[in-house]
């Protein structure tokens, strides 16, 4: 029994691990790329959200300080 593939079969397992490993390079940038798509929504949601609050704060003099917070 041959403790290694013979080297035959030498081309086939480099085709496979190339695939495999651009396969898993692919995967960690599209995992990168969603992460920074997520961040941004939970920015823009905050944005808004502080903008409603400084608009609803600033309807009178005593509250504007508080719209100041956001």
């Amino acid at each position: 029994m041959y403790a290694f593939a013979p080297t035959s079969l030498q081309p086939a397992r480099t085709f496979v691990y190339h695939h495999y490993s651009a396969l898993r390079r692919r995967l960690q940038r599209l995992r990168l790329m969603a992460g920074t798509i997520r961040e941004a929504r939970r920015r823009r949601r905050q944005e808004r959200h502080d903008e409603r609050m400084r608009s609803f704060y600033s309807w009178c003099e005593a509250c504007r300080g508080l719209g100041s917070i956001f």
